[in-house]
């Protein structure tokens, strides 16, 4: 076979490049750019000279700029002449602020007494602050000593001149009206070396406060000055006594300042001119020293420069300045006056300038916007203000407590002056004449009343003791107050103005001073005679003479007298005052309400009384009451009442009969479903030996309980096996209870001695259980159905021969249905014990027929329902129980 030799295979050489290769290359390009990065990119060392290395630790110290950090420390080396180099190493991103007038300082917790800086390094630690500078890159710096002072953006700058630095320093601040707008820059000496200029600079935002014109002084530091008037000083702030500072004032109309403006700085306000000059004229400077200050009121405004006398007008002559702020204040009527000490016994002013010297007052006219400014002006000896003030006219009986000059008040703020004492044309009378301030005049009404008022006020009473002290100048020279009541005042509130020429108008009318404020409410009554009430009783109240008469627990009255009536009765006399006289009419009741009332029992004691006062002293009252029953006796004088039911619905009475008292008395309660519906009354026995229990009723419950077929019972305290009941009565006392009944009104009852056996709503169904002996079983004995109290036992006895007994129980209304002919009753007292091989079992109904004996009942349930039980019929009862009946579940629906 003959190769083909189109079937040979051509080996032939490939030329593309293998895949393998591009991952050197890749690496190549990384390599070089990575080497790049590292080139462009590298870390910088910069070396700092510092005079100490204190707090600066290699590899923890940073550099920072504006917060965050860009390089740190990595080696510290002493310096080969002085201090210490700190080479640093700045990031890459950072390098473009190191420049030759680049600065670097070491920030520290410092504290002084201008400031407190670095506190947050506490935590940090030191580190290295940048501050970017210009110029040509640089790697080699010198640490300034202090934060240099960072001059805001298009901050305005200023140069002063002054005579010497004082206490102004680098950061001084800067203020305007109290405000701090920049901070001194720079303290230099100037190139003569006759003035110091300082530099400063104002924050762009309050640039536009400063003035061609504008005037700086130097607040810093205590200013003070030292005269026969005491010592003066003036402090501006605590920040300008211990880092200094300067203030500038700027006249509004001034022009902005020029580009190389050069200020003045002065010492003072006084040296800057920059205050209103006025010309005080007076006759004397008794007492005036020079620097003394001018108050409006009680604000210095001002103060006197210099004093001299002028023999032309022999007046003396007070240069004074004005602060500029009420230059405009200063017109043709407005007033200046010495404030001048006063001490008498009548007035007592500005005991203070015995040291500290005179003062002068200011005040301005009201139209002073309108009037024409004035800069000399005559200084008066007191203030002129007789245009002020309105006269008012009162009549006393004396002058006691009064003197001239003391003053008018209201609600202790003074109101006016007294002006004059006087006597009156027919000498019986002191006329008193006030000036009162314009602007209170509206206080006076025609009801308006006058009272003279002391320093000190004194009551003592059983209440206590009671000391009211007024100021020292009201104790000695005394005053009169104005009253108003309720009703002037809201007379008051819809009339402000009253008219001086209206003949109606309260000026033009003579007041009356009253002695106290009490005789002042009491107006025209208060020298009217009091009514006289005779009162009478079978026992003297406690009350004593002075004692209250209350109307609402408001005094009406007091206790005159106490004495022994002519028919034997106790009279107690009252005087009512004048103005309460219509409280007394034929239907007043009056009643004592002197001492304590003390109800013990379990629940707690209930003490009952008016007031304090009446424990102490006794007290009556009285009410105006349609009510009232025989408030008067025969002759007609007021009958005195225990309390105020008794005077204005009295008890109604009711009677019980009892063979035997027991533990009842007087005072004992009377109870209706627990609530106190009267108490007993009284005692006594009959003819036949018999005891009769009188009962007072409250007259809202009488109608309830007086009815025939109510039945009257003795509760008290029942201590026994199966339970305790009513132990509150070993405190209390016994109480009667009360069942009412249905029938007619009547008023005499037997009464019980015990609770009766069953309440008429729960009378039901009885039964008789035939039993050889009666067991645990007691009257009250309950008896069980499933556990559940369907009725109780009421008696038992002995059958009619002795053979055996009957036991009769109750079956409640509710559950009568559930007692059929065919119904098992067997014993629920007491336990049975039941002893096996398995153990002993113990088998109780529960606690409470363990204690109390019980019956328990249940119908058999295999056969069908038997007919409901008679009443009085009668079952066995049997003498042990059968498990199975237990088991019972007989289905007796209600009414089958």
């Amino acid at each position: 076979m003959q190769n083909n030799p189109a079937d040979q295979a051509i080996i032939a050489k490939s030329r593309s490049i293998s895949p393998i290769w591009f991952l050197p290359c890749i690496a190549a390009l990384l390599g070089i750019w990575i080497l790049f990065q590292n080139i462009t990119h590298e870390n910088e060392q910069v070396t700092i000279h510092f005079k100490r290395a204190d707090s600066i630790i290699v590899d923890k110290t940073k550099v920072r700029y504006k917060g965050v950090i860009v390089g740190t420390v990595k080696k510290v080396e002493l310096d080969e002449v002085d201090g210490v180099n700190v080479i640093a190493e700045i990031e890459s991103h950072a390098v473009f602020l190191l420049k030759e007038k680049s600065q670097f300082w070491l920030v520290s917790p410092k504290a002084s007494l201008t400031s407190i800086s670095g506190l947050d390094t506490l935590f940090s630690g030191s580190y290295i602050n940048l501050l970017p500078g210009e110029g040509e890159p640089e790697n080699e710096f010198i640490a300034t000593d202090e934060q240099p002072i960072s001059i805001p953006d298009n901050a305005l700058l200023l140069t002063l001149k002054s005579k010497s630095a004082a206490s102004i320093n680098v950061g001084t601040p800067i203020f305007y009206k109290k405000i701090q707008v920049g901070e001194v820059a720079r303290v230099r000496i100037d190139k003569s070396g006759q003035f110091i200029n300082i530099q400063i600079f104002i924050e762009s935002k309050y640039s536009h406060l400063v003035k061609q014109q504008s005037r700086f002084w130097n607040i810093s530091g205590l200013n003070a000055n030292l005269s026969r008037a005491g010592i003066d000083f003036k402090l501006d702030s605590l920040t300008a006594l211990i880092a200094g500072g300067i203030t500038f004032n700027s006249p509004a109309s001034s022009s902005p300042p020029k580009a190389d403006k050069q200020y003045q700085l002065f010492d003072n306000i006084h040296d800057s001119e920059q205050g209103l000059s006025i010309l005080l004229k007076l006759k004397d400077t008794h007492n005036l020293p020079n620097r003394a200050g001018i108050l409006f009121k009680g604000h210095g405004i001002g103060r006197i420069d210099k004093i001299r006398y002028d023999s032309n007008s022999q007046l003396f002559l007070a240069e004074a300045t004005i602060n500029p702020a009420f230059a405009e204040m200063m017109t043709e009527n407005a007033q200046f006056w010495v404030e001048k000490t006063a001490l008498s016994f009548s007035k007592i002013e500005n005991l203070g300038n015995v040291i500290t010297g005179d003062y002068i007052s200011f005040t301005h006219s009201q139209q002073y916007q309108q009037e024409t400014p004035q800069s000399e002006f005559l200084l008066a000896q007191h203030k002129d203000s007789n245009n002020e003030l309105t006269s008012v006219t009162l009549t006393a009986d004396n002058a006691d407590g009064l003197t001239e000059g003391a003053p008018v008040t209201y609600k202790g703020l003074k109101i006016g002056t007294i002006s004059t004492l006087k006597l009156s044309k027919g000498s019986q009378h002191i006329k008193v004449l006030l000036n009162i301030k314009n602007k209170f005049t509206y206080l006076i009404n025609q009801q308006s009343k006058f009272h003279l008022s002391s320093g000190l006020d004194f009551k003592a009473s059983l209440t206590g003791l009671e000391l009211n002290s007024k100021p020292i100048q009201k104790i000695i020279q005394g005053g009169i107050t104005l009253y108003n009541s309720q009703r002037v005042l809201e007379k008051q509130a819809s009339e402000k103005q009253v008219s001086k020429n209206n003949k109606s108008s309260p000026f033009n009318k003579t007041f009356y001073l009253y002695s106290s404020k009490e005789t002042a409410k009491l107006g025209k009554n208060a020298f009217a005679s009091p009514l006289n009430v005779t009162l009478l009783s079978k026992e003297l109240p406690s009350v004593s003479v002075g004692s209250p008469v209350y109307y609402h627990k408001l005094q009406v009255g007091e206790v005159s007298a106490l004495a022994l009536h002519d028919s034997s009765l106790m009279q107690t006399s009252l005087k009512i005052n004048p103005q309460f006289k219509h409280l007394i009419s034929d239907s007043t009741v009056f009643w004592n309400i002197s001492g304590i009332k003390v109800d013990a029992s379990l629940s707690g004691i209930n003490i009952n009384t008016d007031s304090l006062l009446a424990i102490a002293a006794g007290g009556i009252a009285l009410e105006l009451s349609s009510k009232a029953i025989a408030n008067k006796v025969s002759t007609g004088q007021y009958r005195l009442f225990d309390s105020f039911q008794q005077a204005t619905n009295p008890p109604k009475q009711l009677t019980l009969t009892y063979d035997d008292a027991f533990d009842l008395k007087a005072g004992n309660k009377v109870k209706l479903q627990g609530l106190v519906v009267g108490e007993v009354n009284q005692l006594k026995l009959n003819k036949h030996n018999k005891v009769i229990v009188t009962l007072d009723i409250e007259p809202q419950y009488f109608n309830k309980i007086a009815k025939q077929g109510s039945r009257f019972w003795i509760v008290r305290s029942n201590i026994s096996l199966s339970g305790t009941k009513n132990l509150d009565t070993l405190i209390s006392g016994v109480f009667i209870n009360v069942s009412p009944g249905k029938g007619n009104l009547m008023a005499s009852f037997k009464g019980e001695t015990n609770e009766p056996l069953l309440a008429q709503h729960q009378t039901g169904l009885p039964i008789t259980l035939l039993a050889n002996n009666a067991g645990s079983t007691d009257i009250s004995s309950p008896v069980y159905h499933r556990q559940i109290q369907i009725g109780e036992v009421i008696d038992k006895r002995l059958n009619s021969n002795a053979s055996g007994v009957e036991i009769i129980i109750n079956i409640y209304p509710q559950y009568a249905h559930l007692i059929r002919t065919n119904s098992v009753f067997w014993p629920a007292s007491g336990f049975n014990l039941d002893i096996g091989i398995t153990g002993a079992a113990l088998k109780s109904t529960s606690l409470s027929s363990l204690l109390k004996g019980g019956i328990n009942m249940s119908t058999p349930d295999d056969q069908k329902l038997q007919p409901a039980s008679n009443a009085f019929s009668s079952f066995k009862l049997q003498i042990e129980i059968e498990d199975e009946w237990l088991q019972w579940k007989m289905k007796i629906p209600n009414g089958n």
